[in-house]
């Protein structure tokens, strides 16, 4: 199609009225709009558009708002300047008939031939200056990743046009409802994080930022005790990274190169596109330990999200039935675990809580080769409100129809390649009819309460843990992820808080959470002062500060300002697993370190947890000793100003991953005295999500028994199920009934 038929094509669709959503019941305050709920339908190569022409009635027909494309800029402009996107237009045009929004996204990754052609050093080089070649135009793998290093100008400047040529076009059509600027934001490859890009382009853009950062050399080569002449000599790390430069050079790729690259597209959107419609980007997943996600959320978008595909290696019998799972197996209730961190981190990071599941699995995860297991309704159901409890404003699934192309052919679809339903797919649609239906508004516009504990990240300190090896950032990851599942398990709400966002919003938390602060800058070290100082309780794993911002050791292994905060100071450290006993470091061989166990003292006397991998040994000063191994103190609490500073000298999070119930009571108890107290009333776990006067409540079952409890409505004097089981409300109460491992949802007003 060229591009005056094109433009034939969409004046004619485009002309006559605003497009209609389609006439939806909705409750009183709600604003009529649906709430984004699709599936993913195009991408090349993709199935036939006919097919796709006669699948929109039946995503209509099962309770779909919204279908999802995923244009690739190769396919699209196979040589410069002749930009044809008539096949995109024609399925958005389809979509529009049916009374269906579109969830557009590029992918300029995915960059055509011409482009390398015409400027073979735009690729990103590896540290060895080797050039990441691997033109293919295939989606496969990786959406193209890493793709042009977009610090080339003639490749920015091309996809710049490309997507504004999009943003013109496309955009015309009303039934637009986003535009996806990077889906699954980030280089690829596991290999290529850290290795790109060393082109000139980008070491010049990585000076001109160190320069902006430092103001002078001087101050640089203080900073990093380094002893450069001239700017030009500056050079990130290629080999060893345990240096200062690793720290910068890490944030200034995964940070700023990508910040900038989602800012840019995304502003070429808005130049184009005459409704000037939201813009999202997405991650392929958090990153735990890290707080780019903070960064990314904050590149000029107005909805940012991650995809979720909770069944990827679950390679089970097919044979298995879902009793037999649900009886037998650990992965559902390890999904609704790992899933509950993936929406509080990804929400944490979000402006004001705009956030999607951008790709939510919905077929068996891979497929050719390496089948996985396909999912069953219980599955969906729990993604989907697992994913809503999270506090997502919108849902797409991955994808409408099983895939056809190689690795993952016959993978990801909520229906197969022939056939108009299958159980999960109309579980899917039942549940999106019920958002539609029910309460639309409080879910596309509600928000999850700020919960009273936050776990504190900083990205200066998570760039010295996996500089610093596998070991240590394997341990401060689940460190993290222990303190979330202990949290989650008993109960608490809790945030995820950047560290760029302490001054600010710090004060809203009665108790914060430092996993593992084993480099902190002074900047970090004043704040959490601060933070205790004004009446905080700051809970910190093991060696605050021990190292400065840029891996440099300071006098006793402890700072001054932490050998305040605590009220103690450093002793030593042993190392209790994961390598062989010393005599002159400790006594505690490596086949009896598992049955050790420190004693609480004071009023959690009777108390143990287990310890793993670290103790840190403390003296006390002005602390009182919480933790005890023998005679020795592993663990102090502090007064310190209007607030209270607790040093957990080991790894506790590690014992809650491996099913151990002794940490998870021990840290309930101490923020029980925090005044930080579980939502609901055991078994059952709550979350919530408010709107205006309407709230809808989360309750998960953890157990593998039906639950049935009473719920207490507090204010509300209604109560509905969300998906229609009946409901007796009495004396201000609700007798609710929650299946095995499974999650129920109450809409109240």
């Amino acid at each position: 199609m060229t591009r005056r038929d094109f433009n034939a094509l969409g004046a004619g669709f485009l002309a006559g009225s605003a497009f209609s959503y389609g006439a939806t019941p909705q409750t009183d305050g709600s604003s009529g709009a649906p709430f984004p709920y699709g599936t993913h339908v195009y991408r090349e190569p993709s199935l036939p558009l006919e097919q796709l022409h006669a699948d929109f009635p039946i995503l209509k027909r099962l309770g779909f708002s919204m279908v999802k494309i995923q244009e690739s800029w190769s396919a699209d402009e196979r040589k410069e300047g002749e930009i044809d996107l008539g096949r995109v237009s024609r399925v958005v045009s389809d979509a529009k008939q049916n009374g269906l929004l579109v969830y557009f996204g590029v992918t300029m990754e995915q960059a055509p031939a011409w482009l390398w052609q015409k400027y073979p050093d735009c690729t990103m080089r590896y540290e060895n200056n080797q050039a990441v070649i691997d033109p293919t135009e295939y989606l496969l793998p990786n959406d193209g990743k890493p793709g042009p290093c977009w610090n080339h100008p003639g490749a920015r400047a091309a996809a710049i046009r490309f997507i504004e040529t999009v943003g013109r076009e496309v955009g015309r059509y009303d039934n637009i409802l986003v535009w996806n600027v990077w889906q699954e934001i980030g280089f690829g490859f596991d290999e290529n994080v850290g290795r790109v890009c060393y082109c000139p382009n980008t070491l010049n853009a990585f000076r001109q930022w160190l320069q902006s950062k430092f103001t002078s050399l001087d101050n640089l080569n203080g900073t990093w005790r380094s002893a450069y002449a001239t700017w030009e000599e500056v050079d990130p790390p290629r080999v060893f990274y345990k240096v200062p430069p690793a720290i910068d050079w890490r944030y200034f790729m995964e940070n700023v190169y990508l910040g900038d690259a989602v800012r840019w597209k995304s502003d070429a959107f808005r130049r184009s596109d005459p409704h000037r419609r939201k813009i999202l980007a997405h991650a392929p997943g958090p990153r735990y330990g890290s707080s780019e996600d903070w960064r990314m959320s904050r590149a000029g978008l107005d909805i940012y999200g991650c995809s979720c595909y909770p069944g990827w290696g679950e390679f089970q019998d097919p044979g298995v039935t879902s009793e037999q799972r649900l009886k037998d197996s650990p992965a559902p209730y390890l999904q609704m675990l790992d899933n509950a961190l993936k929406w509080d981190y990804i929400r944490g990071a979000s402006v004001n809580g705009e956030f999607w599941t951008a790709e939510l699995q919905g077929g068996r995860a891979s497929g050719g080769i390496t089948p996985g297991r396909v999912p069953d309704p219980g599955d969906i159901r729990r993604w989907v409100l697992g994913a809503l409890a999270g506090g997502v404003r919108g849902i797409c699934f991955w994808n409408h129809r099983s895939e056809i192309f190689w690795d993952e052919a016959y993978g990801f679809g909520l229906l197969e390649l022939e056939g108009d339903r299958t159980a999960r797919a109309e579980e899917a649609g039942r549940i999106g009819k019920a958002l539609s239906s029910k309460d639309p508004e409080l879910f596309g516009r509600g928000a999850c309460p700020p919960a009273k504990v936050a776990i504190l990240l900083d990205e200066g300190l998570w760039n010295f843990v996996r500089s610093s090896g596998d070991l240590i950032s394997g341990a401060f990851v689940a460190q993290m992820r222990g303190v979330h599942r202990a949290l989650f398990q008993s109960g608490i709400a809790v945030d995820l808080l950047d560290s760029t966002d302490l001054r600010e919003r710090g004060a809203q938390y009665g108790s914060l959470i430092l996993p593992l602060p084993i480099s902190m800058s002074t900047a970090l070290m004043k704040q959490v002062r601060d933070y205790v100082n004004n009446g905080g309780t700051l809970i910190s794993g093991p060696f605050p500060g021990r190292f400065s911002q840029y891996g440099f050791g300071v006098p006793g292994e402890m700072p001054r300002e932490m050998v305040e905060l605590f009220g103690a100071s450093h002793k030593q450290i042993l190392t209790i697993e994961d390598r062989p006993g010393h005599p002159s470091q400790s006594s505690f061989k490596p086949e009896n370190a598992k049955a050790l166990r420190l004693s609480a003292t004071g009023s959690y006397s009777g108390s143990e947890i287990e310890p793993h991998l670290y103790l840190q040994y403390l003296t006390p000063t002005t602390g009182t000793p919480l933790l005890q191994l023998g005679s020795e103190t592993i663990g102090v609490q502090n007064r310190f100003g209007k607030g209270e500073a607790i040093l957990l000298g080991t790894l506790f999070g590690q014992s809650v991953l491996d099913g151990s119930l002794h940490n998870q009571k021990f840290l309930a108890a101490i923020l029980k005295n925090a005044g930080v107290m579980p939502e609901c009333e055991a078994p059952l776990i709550r979350r919530r999500r408010t709107y205006g006067n309407r709230a809808a409540w989360f309750f998960f079952n953890p157990t593998r028994e039906t639950v049935e409890q009473r719920v207490a409505l507090g204010q509300f004097q209604k109560a509905a199920d969300l998906l229609g089981s009946d409901l007796v409300v009495e004396s201000g109460a609700v007798k609710l009934t929650v299946g095995p491992l499974d999650i129920a949802c109450l809409l109240l007003s």
